[in-house]
């Protein structure tokens, strides 16, 4: 359930999208902390939206999530596409979103816990993070690579630091299970899925560059880059779009 900050709310294809640009998002975030409430974010994109569509926990997931922000071009094309009232919302990407976090974590004076990413990157990255970010308090971090048969021990002992903002950094849906799974452990916690984000941190990875940014061409650089990603675009985004045209054609017609 979105919290009573978020004022505005629309759907694509069925899936919760809150209108919120990232000024918006972040007071959302800071009166989660103000209220010592948990705050489950969801980054949404159009791969998200199909694989949640074949998949009942992922699709129970993103319904239930407090924040749900239009991560990707795809999705702010379909809001865009459905309502004229839409045509100022713009994509805030979770990278972007995340780093935010950090920044507005450090100025109040909130607990950061860190987890994903590869031994090399998280080394890196709690390295890096306290000094582009002033004051930034990291009290716990793991990287991806533990046994499993560890986990709700590494958890539960990540708990016992009681943060306020969790970035978990495993891939989508892996963290979004994740997320789902532990946040009981985090009662006041603020936990985002942050995707490949610390690599991009640390410089391990580069993200596309503004021009890719400013078109909304993202996924188009990732894709020159990681060629084998091709395979789940072309059956996802194209079915994501012929979904999203047949939504507003219906919606225009009066047919449901």
């Amino acid at each position: 359930m979105p919290l009573p900050a978020i004022r505005s709310r629309d759907h694509v294809l069925g899936y919760p999208v809150d209108l919120v640009n990232e000024s918006a998002a972040i007071e959302v975030i800071e009166d989660a902390w103000q209220n010592y409430q948990a705050l489950h974010v969801v980054t949404i994109n159009a791969e998200m939206v199909v694989a949640s569509q074949k998949d009942q926990k992922l699709d129970r997931i993103i319904r239930n999530a407090n924040l749900v922000v239009p991560d990707g071009a795809g999705v702010v094309w379909a809001l865009r596409l459905a309502e004229a009232k839409n045509s100022n919302v713009q994509r805030l990407p979770g990278i972007e979103l995340a780093a935010s976090a950090l920044a507005s974590a450090a100025r109040l004076g909130q607990e950061v816990a860190l987890i994903g990413g590869r031994p090399e990157v998280m080394n890196k990255l709690i390295e890096d993070l306290p000094k582009l970010h002033t004051g930034l308090k990291i009290v716990a971090y793991q990287n991806g690579f533990y046994d499993k048969a560890e986990e709700q021990a590494i958890l539960e002992g990540m708990a016992e630091t009681r943060p306020k903002l969790m970035l978990v950094a495993l891939g989508v849906p892996k963290q979004e299970f994740f997320i789902d799974h532990y946040k009981h452990l985090f009662p006041q916690a603020v936990m985002i899925g942050v995707g490949g984000s610390f690599d991009v941190w640390t410089g391990f990875v580069k993200r596309a560059p503004l021009t890719f940014q400013k078109f909304h061409c993202e996924w188009l650089y990732r894709l020159l880059k990681e060629p084998w990603r091709l395979g789940r675009m072309a059956q996802s985004l194209p079915n994501f779009a012929w979904q999203a045209l047949a939504e507003v054609l219906a919606k225009r017609t009066g047919r449901k």
